[in-house]
C-alpha cells in the first residue's frame, strides 16, 4: 500500500471513528431528553435506561474502533489528522485565550 492509499484508508477509518462518537452522543442526549420529560413513569425510565445502555454499547465501540485504527497506523494517525480535520473554530487575532 503507498503511502496516499494509508492515508486515504485511514481517513476514512478516522471519518467513520467521528460518526460512531457522534451516534453515541445523540444517544446519550435522546436518554436524557426523556429524563427533562414530565410524568416521568417506569415505562420511560425503562426506555431512557435502554437508551443509556445503547449510547454506553456505541461509545464503547467507538473506542474500540479508535484503538484498532491507531495500532494499525500507528505513525500516520497524528500527522494524517492534522492535515484532514479543520479546527471547528479559529481564534482572531484580537480574541483572548
Amino acid at each position: 500500500m503507498t503511502s496516499e492509499q494509508a492515508t486515504a484508508c485511514l481517513n476514512l477509518a478516522l471519518e467513520r471513528n467521528r460518526q460512531l462518537f457522534n451516534e453515541a452522543h445523540n444517544l446519550t442526549h435522546a436518554a436524557l431528553d426523556l429524563l427533562d420529560q414530565p410524568h416521568m413513569d417506569i415505562e420511560k425510565f425503562t426506555l431512557y435506561q435502554k437508551k443509556r445502555r445503547q449510547a454506553d454499547l456505541k461509545y464503547l465501540e467507538a473506542i474500540e474502533h479508535l484503538r484498532l485504527i491507531m495500532a494499525e497506523y500507528p505513525g500516520h494517525l497524528f500527522s494524517a489528522e492534522n492535515s484532514i480535520h479543520e479546527p471547528q473554530f479559529r481564534l482572531r487575532d484580537d480574541d483572548e485565550i
